[in-house]
This record gives C-alpha cells, sequence and structure tokens, in this order.
C-alpha cells in the first residue's frame, strides 16, 4: 500500500487537532489519498466526480490492530528493495506501548467532519456496506460502480520525537476491502515503510460466496 503526494488540506486540518510539529509530519506523511484520486482521475476514472471516505475506522479493526501490537513484542521490518520482510526487527518500550495503544483507544472515538476536500463526500461508516450493496445491484454502469470505493484512515500516531509514525489506510469497493496499519520510518526527511502492525483483505461474500474473514499477513 503506497504513499501519496502531499496534501495542503490535510495540513491545515490536523492543525487544529495537533501541535505544530506533528502538523508538519502529517502534512507530509500521508501525501495523500485525495491527490492522487484527484490526479489519476482523468485516466483511470474517468467518470468518477466525487471522492467517498468514510467518518472513521472500523473499532474492530482498531482492536485487531490493538491486539496484534500487545501481543508480539517486536515486528518484522520491510525492506523495499528486496520488496520482503527482513531479519531486522523493531522493538519498542513499555512506555512507548503503553502510550501507542492510549493513542489506539481515541482513534475509536475520532471521527472526520464532512466536506474534507472539494469534490468529496463524508459517508457514515455504517452506511458503507448497505451502500456498496445498493451500488452493486443498480443499473448504473459498470464504471460508475467502480466508482464508488471510500477510503478509510486514521490519524497518524507518532513517536520518538515525529521519527516514527503509525498510520492506518483502507478501502472499500464493490469488489472487496482491504486495509493496513503500518509503522513508518522518517529517512532523510522522507516517510518509508518500516514495519506492518496488521494487514487485511476480504472478497465481497455476494459476489464471490466466500466468507469475510479478517487475516494477518506473514
Amino acid at each position: 500500500m503506497r504513499l501519496y503526494t502531499p496534501l495542503f488540506l490535510f495540513c491545515f486540518f490536523f492543525s487544529l487537532h495537533v501541535h505544530a510539529q506533528e502538523n508538519s509530519s502529517a502534512a507530509t506523511l500521508i501525501r495523500d489519498i485525495y491527490s492522487n484520486w484527484f490526479n489519476d482521475r482523468p485516466f483511470t476514472y474517468q467518470e468518477c466526480d466525487t471522492f467517498f471516505y468514510s467518518d472513521k475506522v472500523d473499532t474492530a479493526i482498531i482492536n485487531k490492530v490493538k491486539a496484534n501490537f500487545l501481543a508480539d513484542k517486536e515486528f518484522k521490518e520491510w525492506d523495499p528493495d528486496q520488496a520482503a520482510y527482513v531479519k531486522r526487527k523493531t522493538r519498542f518500550t513499555l512506555e512507548e506501548r503503553k502510550y501507542i495503544v492510549a493513542q489506539l483507544d481515541l482513534i475509536k472515538g475520532m471521527k472526520w467532519p464532512a466536506k474534507m476536500f472539494p469534490f468529496a463526500f463524508m459517508i457514515p461508516l455504517e452506511k458503507v456496506d448497505p451502500l456498496l450493496i445498493k451500488t452493486d445491484q443498480s443499473k448504473l454502469k459498470p464504471q460508475q460502480k467502480i466508482c464508488m470505493e471510500v477510503h478509510h484512515f486514521s490519524t497518524p500516531i507518532f513517536l520518538r520525537n515525529n521519527t516514527l509514525c503509525f498510520f492506518y489506510l483502507g478501502k472499500s469497493n464493490i469488489f472487496s476491502k482491504e486495509g493496513a496499519f503500518w509503522i513508518y520510518e522518517k529517512i532523510d526527511g522522507e516517510w518509508k515503510r518500516l514495519a506492518s502492525i496488521y494487514e487485511w483483505a476480504v472478497a465481497n461474500k455476494g459476489k464471490y460466496e466466500k466468507e469475510i474473514e479478517f487475516f494477518n499477513l506473514p
């Protein structure tokens, strides 16, 4: 799951909620779902004129992230050159772990506002699945159905003087759902994926007749 180009709107939004230093890091890290959608739209999503996002991240997902984080005292690091996990591992102190757990609990109660971006529409999380089912069963053209892709993202959690960041990014559409909670490390002024805490993906049960199950990638 990749990161995207920066978006000034995130910088503005986070300035209302976090300290200035974290605000700058958040604007740099998120880089950004909306901007990517907007820039790719003329080429990939010709008929997509609305950016859909949920008001929050599913509490069940955050609970699984929390459980994984508490269960493991170290996390395999990701090597982008090898496109694989390596033997190096990231570890956290007891105080750091307590802080991350407390921040994850705060994310459960956090909600994004409506009209965060131009051409954007916020959908309450509990209405996402019914809306996707309705869209799939509608008489809309296939391209229009594909446009109904809902993005899910959390507020970033910073650690170690803003050199590490914990962030969740996911999406839902008529075919599937997926998401990943990664640790990012700031290297030479840029955020790089460091380690995965939790990843999951499911197929649309109605389309593929498969049970919806969460799973962790190795």
